[in-house]
């Protein structure tokens, strides 16, 4: 009777001590459970092999995981082998057992199994038993290493003569605020199982965010005092700034990460695959590249000038110079000899001419009115419409126009199937480019991205003086991905928010904004000619042919007046010569 007495009070003693992790891990598990939707899955992390003789803490931590696995689905990560990322389900309660290397915490050991993605979220619930005398810092800074905000440690203190163990303070650190959360172990029940998990990222302290990504209107961009702006700067001025208290920084011009950190918090549109933890947020809008033409200025009315009018046109006022000429010379009663003369410039008083005569002046007289109110009339409106030659606009029209697409770069041939014919070599883009620099713009197309086509047209006249236009059409789309870092705590946080802040319309609010202001900016550049009705250097051609007629006009007078000076010099010479011939003859008489 004695010994069976003895026999039950030992029990109830180990049960007793025993029963805190059980009641702990226990109580998490089934919040966890209530708390998802999709249920609980539970992941097992052991570091060291278990005594094959009696050992009360091994006992309790395998009558824990045979508690675990009868509730939940379980799994039981040993190996240290690399597990692809689909491989397995996401875990969404650890617990691991780093009990028995006192002090010092397995780290490394720790680093090969949970850094492949064996078993777990980033956002999943650890509980990590460890030695009553672990380091805390180690322990802190592995969970930070890895990502992982909410972990709680139990410390147990392992008696190996008396085989009875206690439980410690549990403890977890919050790595931005340098927080150290307490919780004894006597004051734990059921109800207050959450408060072992505080929110860690409610508070980041100053923290800076770093994030890289390229210039693409309107994600990221760069103001005009060097500052960055954008729709991606401003979610995360919303969400690091505001809510969470952190510090953003976008860099653009360095690959490597900066502040000894071994990658960026937030990369944009440099997604890399990653067999663990891709922790990429596709936006839903597409970019892509775009088609950059010149905008030429240039206005031709020279051909105009000089050839206002048809063939057709061109032949009936033709056969009316003959006709009048005919007229003249085989009825000089009724026709003046210098009819065109008088039509054109009224060289006679017209009521004095004979009737067939007024008749004949007055129908020609008409007919040149019509023809120069229309030679007129083409030559205003030349000056005055803005779309003074005709440009393609799309893709399509593109193909058909006589343009020709130059691009000195490694994207020529991604897009050489979408221009059929209409890409210039490779080799011979490169080489015009080194020939004539940003100037072989000016006679060739080229394609780059929408955002830096936008703004080079945005832009007006560059830097080399011309002008480029964007075609309506998109080239290549292409999705644009934000991706966090492999260990990063805030990828189950960016996302959600993300997501809400797209759903709350904020997102498209400002990105139609800010393509309205981009469109309003270019709107001057594009209707420029619409402003005015014509610019001095839009009548060139005008001003050439009025310098050519006085140049001719100044030549055809000076030969003129060196035609009557011989004249005059001839003329007084041969009547010296002829005084002078009659007074030899006179001479010569007598």
């Amino acid at each position: 009777m004695i010994i069976r007495t003895v026999s039950f009070l030992l029990v109830l003693l180990e049960f007793s001590q025993c029963s805190p992790i059980l009641d702990i891990v226990t109580n998490i598990a089934q919040l966890e459970h209530t708390n998802r939707p999709e249920g609980l899955e539970v992941c097992f992390v052991q570091f060291r092999e278990y005594s094959t003789q009696k050992n009360t803490l091994d006992d309790t931590i395998l009558q824990l995981v045979q508690r675990l696995a009868s509730r939940y689905p379980i799994t039981l990560a040993r190996q240290r082998r690399s597990v692809f990322m689909y491989a397995k389900k996401e875990a969404s309660l650890v617990l691991m057992d780093a009990s028995g290397y006192g002090k010092e915490f397995p780290a490394s050991l720790g680093s090969n199994r949970l850094t492949t993605h064996e078993c777990y979220a980033k956002s999943a619930k650890f509980i990590v038993i460890v030695d009553i005398d672990s380091d805390r810092t180690q322990l802190a800074a592995f969970f930070h290493q890895i990502g992982v905000l909410n972990y709680i440690a139990l410390p147990v203190n392992y008696s190996v003569a008396t085989g009875a163990f206690n439980v410690g303070l549990l403890y977890t650190d919050n790595p931005f605020t340098k927080e150290l959360h307490l919780f004894d172990v006597r004051h734990h029940n059921a109800s207050n199982a959450s408060r072992y998990y505080p929110h860690k990222l409610a508070n980041l302290r100053g923290y800076e965010f770093l994030g890289f990504g390229m210039f693409e209107f309107p994600y990221i961009f760069e103001l005009s005092d060097k500052r960055t702006g954008g729709l991606v700067m401003e979610y995360l001025h919303t969400l690091i700034v505001r809510k969470l208290n952190g510090t953003v920084r976008m860099v653009n011009n360095q690959r490597t990460p900066l502040d000894g950190r071994s990658e960026f918090d937030m990369t944009f549109a440099y997604t890399s695959f990653r067999e663990h933890y891709m922790h990429d947020v596709t936006l839903k809008e597409h970019g892509g590249y775009c088609v950059l033409c010149p905008f030429r200025t240039e206005r031709d009315f020279l051909r105009h000038l000089l050839k206002p009018f048809s063939f057709g046109i061109w032949l009936v006022l033709g056969a009316l110079i003959v006709v009048c000429r005919l007229l003249g010379r085989l009825l000089p009663r009724l026709f003046q000899r210098n009819l065109l003369e008088e039509i054109f410039f009224s060289s006679t008083t017209p009521h004095r001419q004979p009737f067939p005569t007024r008749v004949v002046s007055f129908a020609v007289t008409v007919l040149i009115f019509f023809l120069s109110e229309a030679y007129n009339a083409k030559i205003v409106s030349l000056m005055s419409i803005s779309k003074y030659f005709d440009r393609p606009e799309t893709v399509r029209e593109l193909i058909e126009s006589e343009f020709r697409i130059a691009i000195p770069g490694v994207r020529a041939p991604l897009i050489a199937e979408a221009f059929p014919g209409k890409l210039i070599p490779r080799w011979r883009a490169e080489a015009i480019y080194r020939e004539r620099g940003e100037l072989m713009y000016t006679e060739y197309c080229t394609v780059t991205y929408c955002y830096l086509a936008n703004m080079q047209a945005a832009l007006g006249r560059n830097q080399h003086g011309f002008q480029q236009y964007v075609l309506k059409d998109m080239v290549v789309e292409r999705f644009l991905t934000l991706q966090l870092a492999t260990h990063s705590p805030f990828y189950e946080l960016f996302a959600d928010f993300l997501e809400r802040y797209f759903q709350s319309g904020i997102w498209m609010h400002r990105l139609e904004f800010m393509n309205r202001k981009l469109v309003r900016e270019m709107e001057p550049v594009r209707n420029r000619f619409g402003e005015v009705v014509f610019h001095f250097d839009d009548l060139a051609c005008v001003w050439v042919l009025i310098i050519v007629g006085w140049l001719l006009g100044t030549v055809a007078l000076g030969a003129e007046l060196v035609w009557f000076y011989l004249e005059r010099r001839l003329r007084v010479g041969w009547h010296r010569l002829k005084h002078r011939v009659r007074l030899g003859r006179l001479v010569w008489m007598k």
